[in-house]
């Protein structure tokens, strides 16, 4: 297949995988759960014990703290270069006259 033909194939599944169902979005719940409990028993916790219910709270903790940061570092950017920052950003000098 010639990469012309590609591109529109690989543009309408990003598109198509963007779009969540409430489904989708209780499967990923549900594999992120079970990625922290092996997480927290690798690290030698045992389940359905008080300490182990605190590494999936920790872990969930973690995840929460690290969204918030990349929300602000969106902020802060919006705010310094505008909402339609990376257009302007990456548009390029208008006149190039060295």
């Amino acid at each position: 297949m010639k990469p012309i033909r590609i591109i529109p194939l690989l543009a309408l599944a990003l598109g198509l995988s963007a779009c969540a169902t409430a489904e989708d979005r209780a499967m990923r719940a549900q594999a992120q759960l079970a990625a922290d409990k092996a997480e927290c028993q690798s690290l030698g916790f045992k389940p359905e014990t008080e300490a182990f219910s605190n590494c999936l709270l920790k872990l969930r903790e973690i995840r929460a703290e690290e969204a918030a940061a990349i929300e602000q570092r969106r902020a802060n950017n919006r705010a310094i270069w505008g909402p339609d920052w990376p257009w302007y950003y990456n548009r390029g000098y208008r006149n190039r006259h060295w």
